[in-house]
C-alpha cells in the first residue's frame, strides 16, 4: 500500500539528486492556524492545561505503555518554542522550496532525524521518499500531519515532546469515525486496514521538544 512503499523508499535515500523542490502555489486558506481545516479545529477541543503533579504510584511521571494520550486541538496552549517550530516547518514546506527547508532543518542542534538510521541528507531523504522525486509529495504529507491534532509524550520529564499526527500515539483500533475521517487525510483506508493487522500506526510522525528543537520527521513504528 502507499504507506508501506514510502516506507520503503526511505531506504533509497542515499541516492543523491540535484533537482530542487520548485516553487508551488500558495493554498486559498492559512492550514496553519488551525480555523479552517476540514475536520482538524474541534470548537471546544481539549486545551493543554498545566503538567499533572506527580502520581505516587508513578513518580517517574511517565505514561503507562498501554495509556491511551489526551488528544490536543488547540494551537495556542502549545509553549511558544514549539508553536514557533511548527510554524516555521509549514512555512518552509508550503513554499516547496528546498533552501527555506534546509534553513528551518537546520535550527536544531542536533538536526531532526529523518530515517530509521538517522544519517543521510533530510532533503535527499525526503525526495527519495517521494512520488514525484523532487520532495514535494511528502512535504504535502508534513502539512496534513501538522494540520491534525497532537498528544504529548512524557510530560513531567525532561524528554517532555510533542507529536504529531496524535492518531500516532493511539491503537488503530481505537479510532473513533471522527477520528478516522481525520486520519484518512493522511492514510488511506487500506493503510489504516494493515496497520490495524500489525496493531500500531508505520506511517509519517513530526516531533518537536518543549524547547521548539525539531525532532525528527519520519515514517514507521
Amino acid at each position: 500500500m502507499f504507506a508501506a512503499a514510502i516506507t520503503a523508499g526511505l531506504l533509497l535515500y542515499a541516492v543523491p539528486t540535484a533537482s530542487a523542490f520548485g516553487l508551488q502555489s500558495s493554498p486559498e486558506t492559512d492550514r496553519s492556524t488551525g480555523g479552517n481545516g476540514f475536520g482538524f479545529s474541534i470548537p471546544g477541543g481539549d486545551e493543554l492545561g498545566a503538567p499533572p503533579e506527580a502520581d505516587p504510584a508513578n513518580p517517574s511521571g511517565e505514561e503507562p505503555a498501554n495509556a491511551i494520550p489526551e488528544v490536543h486541538y488547540d494551537l495556542s496552549t502549545l509553549p511558544p518554542a514549539v508553536a514557533s517550530m511548527r510554524e516555521k516547518i509549514i512555512a518552509a514546506a508550503r513554499s516547496g522550496d528546498e533552501t527555506q527547508m534546509r534553513a528551518v532543518i537546520g535550527l536544531s542542534s542536533p538536526p531532526p532525524v529523518f530515517s530509521p538510521t538517522g544519517e543521510g541528507d533530510p532533503i535527499d531523504i525526503l525526495k527519495a521518499a517521494s512520488g514525484d522525486t523532487a520532495g514535494l509529495e511528502v512535504l504535502a504529507i508534513l502539512l496534513d500531519v501538522l494540520d491534525a491534532g497532537w498528544v504529548v509524550k512524557g510530560g513531567g520529564t525532561p524528554q517532555v515532546r510533542y507529536i504529531w499526527p496524535y492518531f500516532a500515539e493511539l491503537p488503530p483500533n481505537a479510532l473513533d469515525r471522527r477520528q478516522l475521517v481525520e486520519a484518512y487525510r493522511v492514510l488511506t483506508a487500506g493503510d489504516m486496514e494493515e496497520m490495524r493487522a500489525v496493531g500500531s500506526y508505520e506511517f509519517y510522525r513530526l516531533e518537536i521538544a518543549a524547547d521548539g528543537r525539531w525532532l525528527l520527521f519520519m515514517a514507521g513504528e
